[in-house]
């Protein structure tokens, strides 16, 4: 439509608006415009204001040498187009105002100015300087009430952002902060109309606490850590490396949608990984690492190096959607953060968006698609230990034993590799919370002996049988881990191995069996 376009009325017949500045001959009704004319009536208007043109005389709006023949002239009385008028407005902010260029990095308005404002401003640069004003466009939809209906006073539908923010005389209308706002901003999908109320709010304020949850949780497991306290990334469990590797790869994602202005999906990604992902994984399996490892042990620190990345990267992250919770987290860091040019970043938005970490994104695909198949084991183990959970069989899944099985070799293979993995946080009874987990070669006596069982079918048709017992040996007061070695520590004869080293060596009073 705008390809084809022939012409465009400018001129509008109205009492009121921006006038066109021309003067009509009083027989012959030829214009008078030129470019003396116009720069005197800019320099009127600029020190007068538009209304000039009505008030004053053709004698003083023309100018000098034009003067003696103001009797034959008359004022045009025709407006300006409104949309030639707004359209017009890249040249008088972007071209005049210092420390503003061409084109504009955005122009954002509704879906009602396609064939308005946008449209209007395409034309005048085009035709002015053979460019477009804006380098991009971002329409939004209205907002609607939580029923899609339109905001009047007289339905009393109305939702006042600044009761969002401070609150309101009533009960029903708490203060949320600017805060819990930005997140609904984010959280809702802008090209279409979106809906906003009480109820709605109620849920943005339980996301924004679940988000504040997290960043508490990193915080408080990280009150120890320093960057020298930092493991390499090759020395790191597998576990941690795919934890970056997940890591790195929500950045992308999340740096890829505030380029294109999907807030709404960056919403939807943050509130999955943080809240979901990371609690219901890599945080629950870390707590034995955190609480229960020495507080200089390898495992603490390699698994504190991966939190300290995880929580600078998730503040950076919601720092353009809640600035103050994000602020909030960071004057609350226990260690300075040195950026790439050597000063220490007070402030979050001290910041800039770092490059992506090649190194932590280049685990192979072979590798990633693996650890997803034990995310997918992790959830159908945890399936039968609920059921032996409500058959009283278990009560913690500390005090359980897995059995697996499995006629595909590779994979039989993989997971053995895990039960004697070189970190212990890599092995999979770590992984599942348990005390015990044993690979089995055959499954002929187990099938009868084992009596909470479940099975299910992962990539390329692999069967995989899970079944569940009590934990072998007695319960570690201090780990709460089952193991054959409680008992066997003269000075402690309530800890596992793990723990007596932990508390101090200590001669056992016979030798243990190797137990996986």
């Amino acid at each position: 439509m705008t390809a084809s376009r022939s012409d465009w009325c400018i001129s509008r017949q109205r009492t009121w608006g921006v006038p066109i500045p021309v003067f009509y001959h009083v027989d012959t009704k030829e214009p008078l415009i030129t470019e003396e004319t116009i720069s005197h009536i800019k320099a009127i208007i600029s020190k007068k204001g538009s209304d000039a043109w009505w008030y004053m005389s053709t004698e003083e709006l023309l100018p000098e040498k034009f003067r003696s023949s103001a009797p034959k002239y008359q004022k045009g009385t025709d407006t300006m187009d409104v949309w030639f008028d707004s359209g017009s407005s890249w040249a008088a902010v972007l071209g005049k105002r210092e420390g503003l260029s061409l084109p504009a990095d955005l122009y954002l308005e509704g879906t009602d100015q396609h064939r308005g404002w946008f449209q209007s401003s395409l034309l005048t640069s085009i035709a002015t300087t053979g460019k477009p004003p804006y380098a991009c466009v971002v329409t939004h939809g209205f907002v609607l009430d939580e029923k899609g209906l339109k905001m009047s006073k007289s339905l009393g539908n109305v939702v006042d952002p600044e009761i969002i923010i401070s609150g309101g005389k009533n009960k029903d209308e708490p203060s949320y902060g600017a805060d819990v706002l930005r997140l609904w901003v984010s959280s809702v999908d802008y090209t279409g109309d979106v809906l906003i109320g009480p109820q709605i709010l109620r849920q943005m304020s339980d996301v924004y606490r679940k988000f504040r949850g997290t960043l508490r949780y990193l915080l408080s497991n990280l009150h120890d850590w320093k960057p020298g306290n930092s493991i390499s990334y090759d020395a790191l469990p597998k576990i941690d490396q795919y934890a970056l590797y997940q890591l790195e790869n929500i950045v992308k994602i999340v740096k890829d949608s505030y380029d294109n202005y999907q807030f709404y999906k960056i919403f939807q990604i943050l509130q999955r990984f943080a809240i979901v992902d990371l609690s219901n994984f890599y945080f629950d399996v870390a707590k034995d690492r955190l609480y229960v490892g020495g507080s200089t042990s390898f495992t603490r620190r390699s698994c504190q190096t991966v939190l300290a990345a995880h929580l600078l990267s998730i503040i950076q992250m919601i720092a353009p959607i809640l600035p103050h919770l994000a602020e909030d987290a960071w004057q609350n860091l226990p260690f300075e953060h040195v950026m790439d040019n050597g000063s220490i970043a007070r402030y979050v938005f001290d910041l800039r968006w770092s490059d992506l970490n090649e190194r932590w994104l280049s685990m192979p695909a072979s590798e990633a698609d693996f650890w997803g198949s034990i995310l997918e084991l992790r959830s159908e183990v945890n399936k039968v230990l609920e059921v032996a959970r409500g058959g009283k069989l278990i009560g913690s899944s500390l005090e359980a034993k897995v059995y697996i099985y499995t006629s595909d070799a590779a994979t039989s293979s993989q997971l053995q590799e895990m039960c004697g993995a070189m970190h212990e946080a890599d092995s999979l009874h770590r992984i599942f919370i348990t005390s015990q987990v044993e690979v089995l070669a055959g499954l002929d006596e187990m099938v009868q002996t084992v009596q909470y069982t479940g099975s299910y079918t992962i990539q390329a048709n692999i069967e995989v049988w899970i079944g569940v017992s009590r934990a072998d040996g007695m319960k570690c007061e201090r780990c709460w881990n089952y193991s054959p070695n409680v008992g066997m520590f003269s000075e402690h004869p309530t800890l596992c191995s793990r723990c007596n080293a932990v508390i101090g060596d200590s001669q056992p009073l016979q030798a243990s069996a190797q137990v996986c």
